[in-house]
C-alpha cells in the first residue's frame, strides 16, 4: 500500500517509524505546515526531518510554505487554544489527502497522531471526513505509545527537538 505520511517534524516521524517500520507500506513523507512560525523554523525542521526520514522513506516532499493560508484557516480563532488547532489540522490534513489523491496513494495519515499534546480524536475525525471528500482512505493508527521512543531516537542522532508546536500563537516568550 502506497501512504502518504503528513509530517509535522523528524522527532514525530521518529516515533510513528517505530510502527510503520513493521507493516508493509511504501511510505512517503509529505511536509506541509503553513502554521509554522518563522519561516526559519519551518526550514529547520525539514532539514531535520529529511535527517530523520532518510533510507525510511521513498522520498520527503516538502510542499509551498504558505503560512498566510494558515492565517486565513484560523481567522477569529487565533488566541482561542485549543480551539484554532482543528482548523489547523483541517489545513493540513486537506492539502495532504488532495495530494495523495492526485498522486495514486492508497492512503494518507499525519505523524501528528503520535503527540499526546494533540487532539487525537479531532484528529481522527477530521481525517476520515477529508478521506471521504478525497476519496482516499485515511490511515488511522494511535501512534502515542510511540512518542517517548521517537523522542529519545532524536536525541540520539542527535536532530533538533522543538518546544512549542509551530504556530507563532505557541511560541514560548514574547511573540
Amino acid at each position: 500500500m502506497k501512504l502518504l505520511l503528513h509530517t509535522c517534524c523528524g522527532p514525530c516521524f521518529l516515533g510513528v517509524w517505530e510502527d510503520l517500520k513493521t507493516r508493509d507500506l511504501e511510505i512517503t513523507s509529505y511536509y506541509y505546515n503553513p502554521n509554522i512560525y518563522p519561516e526559519a523554523e519551518h526550514n529547520k525542521r525539514l532539514e531535520n526531518l529529511r535527517i530523520a526520514a532518510s533510507g525510511k522513506t521513498k522520498e520527503v516532499i516538502a510542499a509551498t510554505y504558505e503560512p498566510e493560508k494558515h492565517a486565513q484557516a484560523i481567522l477569529g480563532k487565533e488566541n482561542d487554544f485549543p480551539g484554532r488547532c482543528p482548523e489547523c489540522y483541517r489545513l493540513r490534513l486537506m492539502t495532504t489527502a488532495k495530494y495523495a489523491s492526485e498522486h495514486d496513494y492508497d492512503a494518507f495519515s499525519t505523524t501528528l497522531l503520535v503527540s499526546p499534546y494533540q487532539n487525537h480524536g479531532a484528529l481522527k475525525e477530521i481525517g476520515e471526513d477529508i478521506g471521504k471528500e478525497f476519496n482516499v482512505k485515511f490511515y488511522y493508527f494511535d501512534w502515542r505509545p510511540y512518542f517517548r521512543k521517537g523522542q529519545d531516537e532524536a536525541k540520539f542522532i542527535p536532530i533538533y527537538r522543538q518546544k512549542y508546536c509551530g504556530c507563532k500563537y505557541s511560541l514560548p516568550g514574547d511573540k
